[in-house]
């Protein structure tokens, strides 16, 4: 993990509310999302389907989808403000983005070295042919695609799921981007290719100094890669800090249940649970907590109020109106 708390924030989210409308009036997706993100450092932001990662990332990346907008708060990226749905004019080639199926991302008719070649030539639209195939090949190289310069005439169905996801990191890498955000980069692979790929993305963050944006579901990979952890329910925080620290003595009841599924950790407690229920609609949200109706330690408090997101230590945030009782059932322990 990167020592990278003295860094200029590479990109930074403040406030960030995203909607759509129903009835004509505004309908919040994610709500008042803050974060920032150093060079060398990699944020994981987790949570289940519908818990509003995704959205949060395609905001940043200024890729939001069609009905959807930015209601409130702002997005920084290099130093410049974000206007209306995307990024900064200016900074757009600072930020790249890695998908979850590199099939549907690349061009199937076009070979790869064509495609690499038209990220180089994103930065530099007047580079020769040439000089642009050369840098294309020397992309490819970097991300461990082997027999490069062959297989820059080759196809995307010639490749394997693993190697089309290291084309995509080498179209990303090829603007030299200061952020980079990938989205569930390793879900579509097998486990062996996922540590490949994870094992590549944290070399070129710490080669190139980039601030990664990871977006996952998958809470072996982020305690293992990240620096920090950003938890999202229902479209809002609701636990941030140290990633280690998070994962293993979680303040908010949902974190705690996100680890108790996973079989490993309960075969160390002794006891496999599953979380009842499902994450609310956007448009049937508790006025309480949003966790409540799912929460086997709520109390009358957690329904009559929405918890804001505090501070119980310098950098680990909790949504809860009973995270101070976890902080003393934890013992004393750092959390």
């Amino acid at each position: 993990m990167s020592e990278t708390g003295h860094r200029e924030a590479a990109v930074r989210v403040s406030g960030l509310t995203l909607g759509t409308s129903r009835d004509r009036a505004p309908l919040p997706l994610v709500s008042n999302v803050s974060f920032e993100v150093r060079p060398g450092e990699m944020l994981g932001l987790v949570g289940e389907s519908g818990s509003g990662k995704t959205l949060t990332g395609s905001a940043v990346a200024g890729l939001l989808p069609r009905g959807v907008r930015r209601l409130s708060g702002e997005i920084e990226l290099a130093g410049g403000l974000a206007e209306g749905e995307g990024v900064p004019r200016r900074s757009r080639s600072d930020l790249a983005m890695v998908f979850q199926n590199p099939m549907t991302s690349l061009n199937p008719s076009v070979r790869i070295g064509d495609q690499v070649m038209e990220a180089v030539r994103l930065n530099r639209p007047k580079i020769p042919k040439r000089e642009a195939g050369k840098e294309a090949l020397a992309v490819l190289e970097r991300v461990e695609i082997p027999r490069a310069e062959e297989r820059m005439r080759q196809y995307p169905f010639e490749f394997s799921g693993g190697m089309r996801q290291r084309v995509m990191i080498a179209i990303a890498i090829a603007t030299n981007p200061k952020v980079l955000i990938a989205d569930e980069p390793t879900t579509a692979l097998d486990v062996t290719v996922q540590q490949g790929v994870m094992d590549l993305i944290d070399r070129l963050r710490a080669e190139l100094g980039l601030a990664v944006l990871l977006i996952s579901h998958d809470l072996a990979v982020v305690s293992e890669r990240c620096d920090r952890l950003l938890v999202m329910y229902a479209g809002e925080i609701v636990e941030s800090g140290d990633a280690r620290t998070v994962l293993d003595r979680p303040l908010h009841p949902y974190v705690d249940g996100l680890m108790r599924c996973i079989p490993e950790v309960a075969l160390r407690l002794g006891e496999l649970r599953s979380l009842p229920g499902g994450v609310p609609a956007p448009g049937d949200m508790p006025a309480g907590c949003r966790f409540a109706p799912r929460c086997g330690l709520r109390v009358d408090a957690c329904v009559s109020a929405h918890p804001p997101l505090e501070e119980v230590r310098p950098g680990r945030g909790v949504r809860c109106v009973r995270a101070g009782d976890r902080v003393v059932m934890a013992g004393g322990r750092d959390v």
